[in-house]
């Protein structure tokens, strides 16, 4: 799989285009590579972190994003993306 920095970076540097206008053409074109990529991201990144398609994804980030900066105060480890508060 391509990686969505890699293929934003050719398309914005082939069209001459800012990484916006390039979101505003083609970010909600199911047919385009960019959606693609960035549906593949988000099943893995569901995938990864045992999400649900009913889960408020954004919610659950910033609540692990706020666990692992509480971690990295106390000088505790930080450990990959199956990390676990139990």
């Amino acid at each position: 799989m391509q990686e969505p920095h890699q293929y934003r970076s050719q398309q914005m540097e082939s069209k001459q285009w800012s990484i916006t206008k390039l979101y505003n053409s083609y970010f909600h074109e199911p047919a385009s590579q960019l959606y693609k990529l960035h549906a593949k991201l988000d099943q893995l990144v569901m995938q990864a972190y045992s999400f649900s398609e009913d889960d408020d994804i954004l919610s659950k980030l910033l609540e692990l994003n706020l666990q692992l900066a509480d971690r990295e105060k106390q000088g505790l480890p930080v450990i990959g993306c199956r990390y676990s508060t139990g």
